[in-house]
């Protein structure tokens, strides 16, 4: 649509997902990120479930996302001091039910598929853009850069994480606060986290199952990809803090390892024996957060992915769930300027973030919970956990028989771009949103 634009905030994998969305849409934008580079090869481990991949299908990427990653068939349980607790083919269960794999992958690989395949990326994203300002007007948004530049545009969508500027707007407009007064932020930060990144191969760890320990105010994370071998630990705090910016030194990183060096990482192997073979630039101690925020939008600015709903690694569903976010907000916004009035006014866009919102509201918020509770389930917190946990793992198939209860309802619901037809991979569980097979080629259209 001649004229209108969006001014995405934020070339995180939520950032970029979203403009793919848009291109293919056909509606104009701009993305601003304030890293002063795009693609950012330092990152935690991410996990594509199958309603990220049959996203990642529909734009095109699904061959790209199999080059940088590991399948993930399984998954192991053991106690934080190695005692093994269950395993069982959980991916792969999933993907049976549902055709296509999870993968494990770098942060900085999925960020440099999504930028490479963008379209007119070297014109439409922007590294040092920092964003300082947000300005509404009747017909449109002016984002205020901190180098003094000003970019326009219709609406803002914004994937600008945790601290979010948008999410801050958002809350002092709708609050009707004054510049001076303190926000209460919707995320508190509950748990301190080591992510890090071995090199070389070991073939004493299994490739592509992911082993997680449990343990009394401590747990684990790691898997082993192809070209490389990530861990995460994280440490539950006393009690939920505010977020916080902070940055750890060296020194507190070292002193978290000699704290938790005697965790299991993987069977027959911990965190202190693993720590000579990290890679120094990918290790980095840091604050997890958690929180839904209220709400998602004001005026022409929205949030999407851990702006609007965080949670920590524990459930691998951060991108997914910014993913399948940014998902119903484009097919909402591609709808509205179908209509007879292609120049919105406020009060249309508001309409479409009402809907986005209310889509969108009540499944991220139970992924933000699950989550939650996972994590303290796995870290031991509540009286009885421990006990739960090894009665678990006495049952059969219970890894198996817990993902197609409580992930395979929820994964089958996913959203997809409404506007894109493909031929979607199926298994034995159907999608409940069935794709339109495309009919004939046909380029993207602008609207």
């Amino acid at each position: 649509m001649s004229g209108f634009r969006v001014v995405v905030l934020g070339a995180g994998p939520g950032g970029l997902f979203t403009a793919h969305a848009l291109a293919a849409a056909g509606i104009d934008f701009i993305v601003l990120e304030r890293q002063p580079e795009i693609e950012r090869f330092r990152g935690a481990l991410l996990v594509a479930w199958p309603p990220t991949m049959r996203l990642m299908d529909q734009l095109g990427l699904y061959e790209a996302m199999l080059k940088i990653s590991t399948r993930i068939i399984s998954k192991t349980h053991v106690t934080h001091d190695g005692q093994p607790l269950c395993s069982g083919p959980l991916f792969d269960a999933m993907e049976k039910e549902l055709g296509y794999p999870s993968l494990g992958f770098s942060r900085g690989n999925l960020l440099r598929v999504l930028y490479e395949a963008l379209p007119d990326r070297k014109t439409k994203v922007r590294a040092n853009a920092n964003a300082a300002r947000i300005e509404e007007h009747q017909d449109g948004v002016r984002v205020h850069l901190e180098d003094g530049d000003v970019v326009e545009g219709s609406i803002v969508i914004a994937a600008d994480g945790v601290h979010s500027l948008a999410r801050e707007y958002i809350q002092r407009h709708g609050e009707l606060s004054s510049d001076a007064q303190p926000l209460q932020s919707p995320m508190s930060t509950t748990y301190l986290t080591i992510f890090g990144k071995a090199r070389g191969r070991d073939d004493d760890i299994a490739l592509g199952d992911f082993v997680e320990s449990h343990g009394p105010g401590i747990a684990s994370q790691s898997l082993r990809l192809l070209d490389a071998t990530f861990f995460t630990v994280l440490k539950r705090l006393p009690k939920p803090a505010a977020p916080s910016k902070r940055k750890f030194t060296r020194e507190e990183l070292d002193g978290f390892v000699a704290d938790m060096g005697d965790v299991t990482i993987f069977p027959g192997i911990t965190l202190r024996e693993i720590w000579p073979s990290r890679e120094t630039g990918e290790a980095v101690l840091l604050h997890q957060e958690e929180g839904i925020a209220e709400s998602w939008h004001h005026g022409r600015v929205a949030i999407v992915g851990d702006a609007a709903h965080k949670m920590t690694s524990v459930n691998g569903q951060g991108a997914m769930t910014a993913f399948l976010s940014a998902t119903v907000l484009v097919n909402e916004l591609r709808r509205a300027l179908l209509g007879a009035n292609q120049q919105p006014s406020t009060e249309d866009i508001e309409g479409v973030f009402a809907k986005y919102q209310q889509s969108r509201m009540q499944t991220a918020a139970g992924v933000v919970g699950f989550g939650a509770a996972v994590s303290r389930f796995i870290t031991w917190g509540d009286e009885g956990n421990e006990a739960q946990d090894r009665e678990n793992s006495r049952q059969e198939g219970r890894l198996v028989g817990y993902a197609k209860s409580m992930y395979l309802p929820l994964f089958r619901e996913s959203p997809i771009l409404d506007f894109i037809p493909f031929e979607s991979k199926q298994g034995a569980s159907p999608w409940a949103m069935e794709s339109v097979p495309p009919s004939r080629p046909s380029s993207r259209p602008r609207l």
